[in-house]
């Protein structure tokens, strides 16, 4: 212990004359101080191995990050295609009926429209009579058809528009 606290006292002798190595001294401690915080922060991330079980997880957490891209492009293009078809299939129904003529009863004739959301679709009329029924079906782009519409037609396309 003699040989310990000759060079102890010879360091503090030396620091005390010179205020650079007095500071180098504080920055060298400092650094050891801060390096054992360190290796200590280091050794409780690897506890339980020897810094290969943090690579294993690192490297299947990026290889599960690489295929949840993968799944989310593919997704995404599925959901584009879905919204593609979805906007030309029919999104709107509406049926109408009505007595074509006066005092027949029971309203047996109907128009109904079946529309898509840009209100391209067909309307379909069916005319009960004492004789038979009779069908008619007119194309209908942006809710309006080239042939003459009926006011049931009309009404039946108009209740479609407005449930989209």
């Amino acid at each position: 212990m003699d040989g310990f606290d000759v060079v102890y006292h010879q360091v503090l002798a030396g620091l005390s004359g010179s205020p650079i190595l007095s500071g180098l001294v504080i920055l060298v401690a400092f650094s050891l101080i801060q390096d054992f915080f360190l290796f200590r922060r280091l050794r409780r991330l690897v506890r339980g191995g020897d810094g290969k079980s943090l690579e294993g997880t690192i490297r299947k957490l990026s290889e599960r990050v690489a295929n949840l891209e993968t799944h989310a492009v593919k997704a995404e293009a599925a959901f584009e295609n879905v919204d593609t078809r979805l906007s030309t299939a029919v999104r709107s129904v509406s049926v109408k009926r009505f007595d074509p003529f006066q005092n027949a009863g029971g309203q047996q004739s109907f128009a109904t429209a079946l529309l898509d959301e840009k209100g391209a679709g067909v309307v379909i009329s069916g005319i009960h009579a004492r004789d038979g029924v009779r069908v008619y079906a007119k194309s209908v782009s942006k809710f309006k058809s080239e042939r003459e519409l009926s006011e049931e037609e009309r009404d039946a396309i108009e209740d479609a528009k407005k449930n989209l």
